[in-house]
């Protein structure tokens, strides 16, 4: 009987550990992300305003705090223009190649940084947070840009969802945050942006080398008004 009790609690405890490890896992994820899915940090960067206006022109937000590992270069061809709130755009437009390098991600914190290539457009060291469920994810970063002299904040968002040789639907949006008033007129307003995705569905991983051809030099940047 002895032997018996002593093998029931040895049983007992161990389930108790799973038990308690999945509690913490699931408590740790809930803690990373808030009530709508994405971090303070992302919260605090993007207004709810702003948020709702790019989903409503059809940019796809994967929330939650386990996003998978997207580390590498992909390349977004054709990158076509799905909708915006910029007079004068118009559903189709055809952009330059979209090309975009994941590094450093933190499963930790949620963060991340990216360097991007789109046409005469480029951005290098640009710090962001990352958030999504299983293989679909949501990458924010925001950019500080300088046209003219004068200055804006935007922030650019990639969702989609993780293969092994790429993303399927790569989605993208660059919205303005801050245009400092304007004075110079030649940004785009608050609040407006556009809604981008590669339109044959998948986006493959490239070398640095590969992605950065003169094709993918050829073309209106994501940014120009």
């Amino acid at each position: 009987m002895k032997k018996f009790t002593i093998r029931f609690f040895s049983i007992v405890f161990a389930l108790s550990v799973v038990f308690i490890g999945c509690k913490k896992d699931k408590k740790d994820e809930k803690n990373k992300v808030q009530d709508n899915g994405l971090t303070a940090e992302i919260n605090n960067l993007v207004p709810e305003s702003i948020l709702n206006v790019m989903v409503s022109l059809g940019m796809p937000v994967n929330g939650g705090g386990t996003p998978p590992n997207i580390a590498a270069s992909y390349l977004a061809s054709p990158f076509v223009l799905k909708e915006s709130n910029i007079p004068n755009d118009f559903p189709g437009f055809v952009f330059a190649n979209y090309r975009v390098t994941f590094y450093d991600q933190n499963s930790d914190n949620l963060s991340i940084k990216m360097n991007y290539l789109n046409g005469p457009e480029s951005g290098t060291g640009l710090g962001g947070y990352i958030v999504g469920t299983n293989n679909s994810f949501t990458v924010f970063a925001e950019v500080n840009s300088t046209y003219s002299g004068y200055e804006a904040r935007l922030v650019q968002v990639i969702s989609g969802t993780l293969t092994p040789t790429g993303i399927e639907d790569f989605y993208y949006a660059n919205f303005m945050l801050d245009n400092f008033g304007n004075p110079g007129g030649v940004w785009i307003g608050n609040g407006e942006g556009r809604v981008i995705y590669d339109s044959d569905g998948f986006s493959e991983k490239v070398t640095v080398s590969k992605s950065d051809n003169s094709d993918s030099a050829n073309g209106k940047g994501v940014s120009a008004r």
